[in-house]
């Protein structure tokens, strides 16, 4: 390697759930790398699956499990060399502890870095969530939050429908201003319960982020997993 490249471990990047999460993903690494020119960032592969089953119905409805899906975009990666996995995906999480399990590879939570990101600035008495059915029936992001000390507050049973129906959404690429409207309302919703704090946990909403007027703080899960994700790879630390 030439003694101007800045070394860094290979990340893969399991993907497509969904697509535009994971392009989403892709550019946020990119640009929050510190970077000049191609040779300063950091070496990436990416595996994207948009066939993996729905997450939420896995989860909610006993619908088709995901993992022999996820087990074959970890094996593509490794192949490819990746030292350090990380997925813009937050619902699957729920699965990847048996899927990463004896796997020599560093593994990096979205869930727990936007955590870590909506702490460390400060120490909010609430956090709000939005995220999706499935990941919000697992309890991992509340049970992080509550782990760092914060309580987390979320949607009502009707904006959560409302939440889910505009994921859905996303998903088949309507991205425009009701998809965005909607979001706003929803984090206006938490807001006026006197959060201060949100994480966007769902990568389809942070999707939505971009120019959103609002007052409150925002956690975008794929922007602090995409900076967590360069200080590792510029790690030497295994």
């Amino acid at each position: 390697m030439p003694e101007d490249i800045i070394p860094s471990r290979m990340v893969g990047i399991l993907g497509g759930m969904g697509p535009a999460a994971t392009a989403d993903f892709y550019g946020k690494l990119i640009k929050a790398t510190p970077a000049s020119r191609d040779q300063d960032h950091i070496r990436v592969a990416i595996w994207a699956d948009p066939t993996v089953p729905d997450r939420s119905r896995a989860l909610l409805e006993h619908g088709e499990d995901p993992t022999p899906w996820l087990e074959r975009g970890v094996q593509h990666l490794m192949e490819c060399g990746a030292e350090i996995l990380v997925v813009p995906c937050n619902t699957i999480h729920s699965y990847l502890d048996s899927v990463i399990r004896d796997r020599d590879v560093e593994f990096i939570s979205i869930i727990d870095a936007a955590v870590e990101a909506a702490v460390e600035r400060d120490s909010p008495g609430s956090i709000g969530l939005l995220a999706t059915d499935g990941i919000l029936g697992t309890g991992l992001y509340q049970d992080s939050i509550t782990d760092a000390g914060v309580q987390a507050l979320l949607p009502s049973d009707n904006d959560q429908k409302v939440l889910m129906q505009i994921i859905y959404s996303v998903k088949a690429g309507k991205t425009g201003d009701t998809e965005r409207e909607q979001t706003a309302s929803l984090v206006e919703g938490l807001r006026c319960r006197g959060v201060g704090t949100v994480i966007a946990g769902c990568t389809e909403i942070s999707v939505l982020l971009t120019q959103l007027n609002t007052d409150i703080r925002i956690i975008d899960p794929s922007w602090a997993l995409a900076v967590k994700t360069i200080q590792r790879a510029r790690s030497t630390l295994a």
